[in-house]
């Protein structure tokens, strides 16, 4: 915005935020601060996992209703430890045992880490991250194997809480106790560090000489995404929201209405919702005077 006002650089962009607009313009649609709000016992319970070392590690639990609608209820934030030192807390989560499938960054399953050897006993063998997880007993994580981008991610989140005028998100935070930093630790309930970060997450921004030979930006700062990957990982392995028609958003829309006995703006209502758009033809082609058109 400055680079576009102060320095007359008309092709400035990147550096948008990415979710907070939305966010804030329909926060109590998305976001559930509810104190007494329990997910469901009969729903699905599924996670995305981010492992990090000096970055934090994230696994965000989620749940699915009946109606397909996702919420993230749930995490576990903590950066600067060891497998040995994560692996109790998260065995301490509410609803550990009810998740059914967990989709873990798959980075974490090659066999990378070399193990150290001691004197007088064989050398061991190459592990996985994933491996010395399931020897600590927590065999949760499938690597995710689906679109990894940053910005496909983006798209799907704006797509379900695209038209939140007329409908209800698809999916849904729980955060009680949002905070403008980052809170490591385990809530069982709340999910405040995805909150945190997806309000942070920014487009790239190019200079103005960047600007000369690239297109603006599309690409989403590769910084305090760890608990976004994580929901990344869960939310991108599941279909796509299902969007209601135009003529489930009219009866919505007019079932106030109805039940309030007023049916003659019930049936405007109605009609201005599913009208089909009226487009006026453009002539293609070279301009005739009118006078030769009518052959004078």
């Amino acid at each position: 915005a400055w680079d576009r006002e102060q320095e007359i650089v008309d092709e400035a962009g990147g550096g948008e935020l990415g979710f907070a607009d939305t966010l804030i313009r329909h926060w109590n649609r998305i976001v559930i601060t509810d104190p007494t709000w329990r997910p469901d016992p009969r729903w699905r319970v599924e996670g995305g996992f981010d492992h990090g070392k000096t970055n934090p590690t994230a696994f965000e639990r989620a749940y699915v209703d009946h109606d397909g609608t996702l919420y993230m209820c749930g995490e576990y934030y903590m950066p600067g430890k060891e497998i040995w030192e994560h692996v109790p807390i998260i065995k301490q989560m509410a609803d550990i045992r009810k998740v059914a499938a967990c989709f873990a960054d798959p980075s974490i399953f090659p066999q990378t880490l070399q193990q150290s050897q001691l004197p007088g006993k064989p050398a061991e063998r190459a592990k996985s991250i994933n491996e010395l997880y399931v020897e600590q007993k927590i065999e949760l994580f499938s690597p995710f194997a689906i679109d990894r981008s940053d910005v496909s991610f983006a798209a799907r989140v704006m797509a379900h809480w695209s038209n939140l005028e007329t409908r209800q998100p698809s999916l849904r935070i729980v955060c009680r106790n949002f905070s403008e930093r980052p809170q490591p630790g385990l809530h069982n309930w709340d999910s405040p560090n995805l909150l945190w970060e997806m309000m942070r997450t920014r487009r790239v921004k190019l200079t103005a000489q960047q600007l000369l030979s690239r297109n603006t930006a599309e690409a989403i700062v590769d910084k305090d995404n760890h608990a976004t990957d994580a929901c990344k990982y869960f939310v991108m392995s599941h279909p796509e929201p299902t969007l209601k028609t135009a003529h489930e958003l009219a009866t919505e829309a007019v079932k106030p209405l109805i039940e309030a006995g007023d049916v003659n703006s019930a049936v405007i209502r109605y009609g201005q919702m599913t009208a089909e758009p009226v487009y006026k033809p453009i002539r293609l082609g070279r301009y005739v005077p009118w006078r030769q058109r009518r052959g004078y």
